[in-house]
C-alpha cells in the first residue's frame, strides 16, 4: 500500500540541507510520506531559496521551521507538550545564534553553558532524545571533535550528553571528522 505524499523537502548540497535530509531519516518520515527532492540550482525552481519544504502548496524556508514540521510529525515527538515545543524551539534558536558561527574566543563559554545546562539532565528536553538535542549535537560537533581530553573531563556535562548523542546518532548522521586546531583556555 503506498503512503500518500504529505510534504516534499526540496535541498540543494548545504550542510543545512543535508542535515535537514538526515532529520528525514533518522524520524523514518519517508514511510510517512515525506519525500525528499535535491536540485543543485534553485534559479530553475518556482521559488529561489532552498531549503523549501512544500506542504498542501504552501512553502516553508527557515530551517527551524522545516526541522520543527519533521520533528512534530515523527512518532518519537508527536506526544510533547506545548511547553516542551518552546524549549525545543529555544535550543534550535540557540544553535543559531550562538554556536553556528562561533568565534574560538567564545568556544569556552558556550562549553560552559552547556555543561551547566546538562549538570542534572540526560537530555535537553524532557526524558528522551529530542530535536534539540539533535540540533545542538550537529551544531557542537565540529567542536566536541577536536577538544583535548582535559576539556572533555573539564566539561564532564557536556561530554556525556554529547557520547550518548552520538552514539544514538551514528546511524543516520555521518559527520566527518574535522581535524582543526582550537585554543580552549586552561584556567577554566
Amino acid at each position: 500500500m503506498a503512503t500518500d505524499n504529505i510534504a516534499t523537502l526540496v535541498i540543494g548540497d548545504s550542510k543545512a540541507d543535508t542535515e535537514l535530509k538526515q532529520l528525514i531519516d533518522f524520524f523514518r518520515l519517508s514511510d510517512k510520506g515525506i519525500t525528499v527532492q535535491l536540485h543543485k540550482d534553485s534559479k530553475k525552481l518556482q521559488f529561489q531559496k532552498l531549503p523549501c519544504l512544500i506542504v498542501n502548496g504552501k512553502l516553508v524556508y527557515q530551517y527551524n521551521a522545516i526541522a520543527k514540521f519533521l520533528a512534530a510529525n515523527s512518532s518519537t515527538h508527536s506526544s510533547k507538550s506545548e511547553i516542551d515545543w518552546n524549549q525545543i524551539w529555544q535550543y534550535l534558536e540557540y544553535r543559531f545564534t550562538d554556536i553556528q558561527s562561533i568565534k574560538p574566543d567564545k568556544i569556552q563559554s558556550v562549553l560552559t553553558e552547556v555543561n551547566s545546562i546538562l549538570a542534572d539532565k540526560t537530555f535537553l528536553v524532557g526524558y528522551e532524545q529530542s530535536l534539540a538535542d539533535i540540533a545542538l549535537y550537529l551544531g557542537l560537533h565540529p567542536i566536541a571533535d577536536c577538544i583535548s581530553v582535559e576539556t572533555r573531563e573539564r566539561y564532564n556535562h557536556f561530554s556525556r550528553w554529547f557520547d550518548q548523542n552520538q552514539y544514538l546518532l551514528a546511524s543516520t548522521f555521518h559527520l566527518p571528522r574535522k581535524h582543526v586546531a582550537l585554543k580552549i583556555n586552561k584556567n577554566l
